[in-house]
Parts: structure tokens; C-alpha cells; sequence
């Protein structure tokens, strides 16, 4: 592709945010088109009292701080909105966005090869969180704009989905997805079913669980492998969500999580009775009971459930269930009488704008695995893309989504140049069963699941941004003990090549802590030992990109 391009931006959350200004910033123009009233996506419809499950450190991009680092902590959804209201004024983005405005069909003309999109204006937006309330313009008409490239940004939190659950007919309670959960207080005196123990479903438990008479959480098999978002000495665990323990390789995974797990058992028994020393204990127990580890199993990033078993007596169930008029009857015999169940169970991913003319794309954005790394339509290379599906086991979808934005505006400027259609479909399948065997029942589950670290250094590698670890290790030894040992942030991709800042980065690194002594002596001693193995020729334990 060569000239400037303009591309077509469907959604105004993070995502579109970020892709807008790697495209500005290259000289592209674009149109953006968001169904809300305001920009932030997900976090404008969330429930009241939401809290991301990563740092300020892990969601904040690589060239807009809130020079906190040395102080992080984990943003409400009305912090993390604010940091993107102040993301867009910087770089004057509102002026290319279209509020209330709803994507209708999208369809690619033969004969000038150009898309042709038609939106609708003046939706009517009601009961939205932190949107105020708009009727619907009847005058609003359609219209129809033509782009060179198209760029997919509304999310996976988009199309509830609620199953139908085995005896539901006979339920007399009321059952309602996550989504549509606000407040605890409408469950007060009840007694509550949530159904799923993912990061929502983990924390509605723990809010609910302070009003309501009993709480019980059932899941299918094992939970997510849970990580607290604060250690018990008050820091941010996702400190240690850092370079050196994520270059070990995947046959060490589980091992550096027993380590881990044991060590940390052992020390929380010192130190004074706290509720918060019981449920990292409590934590450490459920790990290990399900021999799960952050390189092999989905993370659950908050310790929400776990505290209303410990504090406030919650019950954990992990069997399949039938539904009576007023309980939940589960295959070991137990059961649970409730009168309100709150479904956490995920959402679809649908993209009814391409249903007409192009079914292909609404399958590769339903099964992202078919796409070259995860973003670009290999039906039409360079021209269609999807952003925000790749979803990290551990870290941060907006940091990934920054990489996945580069990565694009690069390609529509002409700087990278997409592999033949055979060759990205033939990664796309390496990278696929790479995925598959790394986290085996979750990744068919999870159709975008993805390493942090492997994924975001896998397009670094393609845009030529790697940090230059030995280099660094020789002249700024502080500065590559920062990217080893601190948490993983994109500052470390833009110290050389393409769109680099090392100014900046260095600026923010010289802030940033670092993981915990514990962990960090356990991580670097596992990843020394498969260093010197891999020289000796055992290539099973060869670092990553170490």
C-alpha cells in the first residue's frame, strides 16, 4: 500500500483511541463511529463500582503518562475514562469521532476496490452508566462514506451471552446477565447465585456479598488462576507481571508457580492475623489445588471471591447444576437455595455490519485465530483489521491493542509489508496451535488468548522495535534492570526503531518500581537455569527472546 489512506474506525473505546493516533501521527485520515454518547466503550456501560484489573502502569500507553509510576494503582472506571478523555484532548481526536452513530453495512466495491460504509446518526442512548440519555433523531438519515481500509474496534464485551440454563423453566427467581448488573444494594437481604468466577463474576461476588443474605459463585471445573490485585504489603501485584518471569520458557511454567505459591504460603503465615493474610492463603490454596500457573491458565487478576468465602462466608461450587423453583441442585448433591442469580457468562462476539456482503469477516472476527496475528483479515491483507481481540493470559488488552495499532498504521504507510496470503495463513496456523498447547481447554474457550509478552514481542519483532536487552545490560545497566525486573509496559518498544521515544521511556522507567524481591529471586534463578540448559543444548528450555 502506498499514499495516505483513510480508514474507517467502527467503535470509540480504547482501542479506536489509540489506532487514531498511531494513524495521525503517520499522516492518515480517518472517520471514527461510536453507537455511545461519549468515548470509553465497555467502561461507559460498566457497572458502578468497577475496578480494572490492571495497574495504572499496565493499561497506560507507552506515550501518555499520568507521571504516577512511582505510585500505582488500579483506576475505577471513571479514573481510567478520565485518563482517556485527556489521551484524546491531547491529540484532538473528538473532532474525528461520530457519537450516536451506528455502523449499518459494510460492503467492498469490485470495481474501485474501495469499502463502502453506511452509518446511521441520532441514535437514541438510555440507561447507559456514565452516558447521559438521548432519544432517538427520527429525521437522522442514512448515509454511506467510502475508505481504503476498515478497522474493527468494538470490543469482545459487546453481545451479552446468556445460555439457557438446565431446570430454568422451573426457576421463580430472576436471572440476569452481567451486563446488566449496576449495584449491589438491588441485592440486598437475598440470597444470590452468581454464575462464572472470570474477573466480573469474581468481583460482583464479593460486592454482593455485602448485602446479600448468601452468595454462592458456581463455575464449570477449574477458575481462572488467581492473582490478588494487592499483595499484602499494600503494592500492586502486577509488578511481577514482568520481563524476567515471562522469558522463562512455557515447560517451567507450572514449576515457577509452585514455587511461588509454597514460597509465598510460608512467609504470609508470619505476621499479624489479617483478613487480607487469610485470603492470600486461601488463594494460594485453590492454586495449587487445581496445579494451575500463570503460564498455562487465564488469570482471574482480582481476589474478589475468594474474600467473600473467607470474610463473609461465601460458597464456591464447581459442579454442572439443575434449577428448581427456589435453589440450584449440583451433580455432588449439593445445593444452593437462591432467589436471584446474576449470569457472568461472557460475552460473543458478532459483527452484524458485515452479515450481508461479507460473512467471511464476521467469521475471522468471531474466531481472531484465522487472522494474521491476530488483527489482519487475510481475505483482504492490509485492509481489514481487528483490534482489541487479542486477549492476554496476565497483562493488559490496551498496551496490546498499542502494539496491534503500530503494527497497522506501519503496514498502511508502506514501512512493513504483509507476507503472501499463504505464509500469514500458515503462521496463523503455527500461531494457533502454539496458543492450543499452551493453554489447552481456556484457548478454545478464549478464542483470542495470547501471552503478553511472546504476543506483544512477536509484533515487535516484525516492526523492528525489540528492546536491545544485552546492549542496554552493557551501557544502562539500570535501564535494563528496570525492563527485566519492572512491570511490562510498552516503553520498552519505543527505546530504538520505528515511532522510538527513548527520552520518554527512559523518563518513565526511572519511576517505575520494580517486582518483589521474592518473586523476582525465584523467576531470575528458573530462567538463569534454562539459559545455561539451552547452551548446553536442551533447546525444550530455551528463554524467551532472552
Amino acid at each position: 500500500m502506498s499514499g495516505k489512506k483513510h480508514v474507517c474506525i467502527i467503535g470509540g473505546g480504547s482501542s479506536a483511541l489509540i489506532l487514531m493516533k498511531e494513524l495521525q501521527g503517520l499522516g492518515h485520515t480517518f472517520e471514527c463511529f461510536e453507537r455511545f454518547a461519549c468515548i470509553g466503550g465497555v467502561y461507559v456501560k460498566a457497572y458502578y463500582n468497577t475496578i480494572l484489573t490492571t495497574s495504572s502502569l499496565l493499561t497506560a500507553w507507552s506515550d501518555h503518562s499520568d507521571g504516577k509510576e512511582n505510585d500505582p494503582k488500579f483506576w475505577t472506571a471513571e479514573e481510567y475514562l478520565e485518563y482517556l478523555n485527556a489521551f484524546a484532548q491531547k491529540h484532538d481526536l473528538f473532532k474525528h469521532i461520530n457519537f450516536r452513530t451506528s455502523v449499518e453495512l459494510v460492503r467492498k466495491d469490485p470495481e474501485t476496490g474501495k469499502w463502502l460504509v453506511t452509518v446511521l446518526g441520532g441514535r437514541p442512548v438510555k440507561g447507559i452508566e456514565r452516558s447521559p440519555d438521548y432519544e432517538e433523531d427520527t429525521t437522522a438519515q442514512p448515509r454511506t462514506a467510502e475508505f481504503d481500509c476498515v478497522a474493527v474496534c468494538t470490543g469482545t464485551n459487546t453481545w451479552p451471552c446468556l445460555p439457557s440454563f438446565p431446570g430454568q423453566e422451573n426457576f421463580k427467581g430472576t436471572i440476569v446477565h452481567s451486563e446488566y448488573y449496576k449495584r449491589p444494594e438491588d441485592y440486598k437481604g437475598k440470597r444470590v447465585l452468581v454464575i462464572g468466577s472470570g474477573e466480573s463474576g469474581s468481583d460482583i461476588t464479593n460486592e454482593i456479598s455485602y448485602q446479600a443474605d448468601k452468595v454462592a459463585i458456581a463455575i464449570r471445573g477449574k477458575h481462572g488462576h488467581l492473582i490478588p490485585r494487592i499483595q499484602a504489603h499494600g503494592r500492586v501485584t502486577d509488578l511481577n507481571t514482568n520481563r524476567c518471569r515471562y522469558s522463562n520458557p512455557y515447560i517451567f511454567g507450572d514449576w515457577i508457580g509452585w514455587a511461588t505459591q509454597v514460597a509465598k504460603r510460608m512467609f504470609a503465615r508470619f505476621g499479624p492475623e489479617t483478613d487480607m493474610k487469610k485470603v492470600l492463603i486461601k488463594i494460594g490454596e485453590l492454586n495449587m489445588l487445581q496445579k494451575t500457573s500463570a503460564f498455562s491458565k487465564f488469570g482471574c487478576k482480582n481476589e474478589g471471591f475468594v474474600a467473600a468465602m473467607v470474610c463473609r462466608g461465601a460458597e464456591l461450587h464447581r459442579d454442572n447444576f439443575v434449577l428448581h423453583e427456589d435453589k440450584a441442585v449440583f451433580d455432588d448433591g449439593t445445593e444452593f437455595k437462591c432467589d436471584a442469580i446474576v449470569a457472568c457468562t461472557g460475552y460473543r462476539n458478532a459483527f452484524p455490519f458485515f452479515d450481508q456482503y461479507h460473512p467471511e469477516l464476521c467469521a475471522a472476527g468471531m474466531n481472531p485465530r484465522g487472522n494474521y496475528k491476530q488483527i489482519f483479515s487475510i481475505a483482504y491483507p492490509g485492509e481489514v483489521a481487528f483490534f482489541g481481540f487479542a486477549r492476554p493470559a496476565f497483562g493488559s488488552i490496551p498496551p496490546t491493542v498499542e502494539m496491534q495499532s503500530r503494527l497497522f498504521s506501519l503496514v498502511v504507510n508502506g514501512d512493513v509489508k504483509l507476507p503472501s496470503q499463504e505464509e500469514m495463513t500458515k503462521v496463523a496456523d503455527q500461531d494457533r496451535l502454539e496458543w492450543e498447547h499452551r493453554f489447552g481447554y481456556d484457548a478454545k474457550r478464549v478464542k483470542g488468548l495470547v501471552d503478553f509478552q511472546v504476543y506483544c514481542d512477536g509484533l515487535a519483532k516484525i516492526m523492528g522495535v525489540m528492546p536491545p536487552l544485552m546492549h542496554l545490560f552493557l551501557t544502562k545497566p539500570w535501564l535494563w534492570f528496570k525492563i527485566m525486573f519492572g512491570p511490562f509496559t510498552m516503553h520498552q518498544y519505543r527505546i530504538v526503531g520505528p515511532q522510538a521515544d527513548p527520552k520518554r521511556a527512559e523518563d518513565v522507567y526511572s519511576r517505575q518500581p520494580v517486582g518483589d524481591l521474592l518473586e523476582s529471586t525465584i523467576t531470575a534463578s528458573f530462567l538463569f537455569t534454562a539459559k545455561v540448559l539451552s547452551l548446553l543444548g536442551f533447546s525444550r528450555f530455551k528463554p524467551n527472546n532472552f
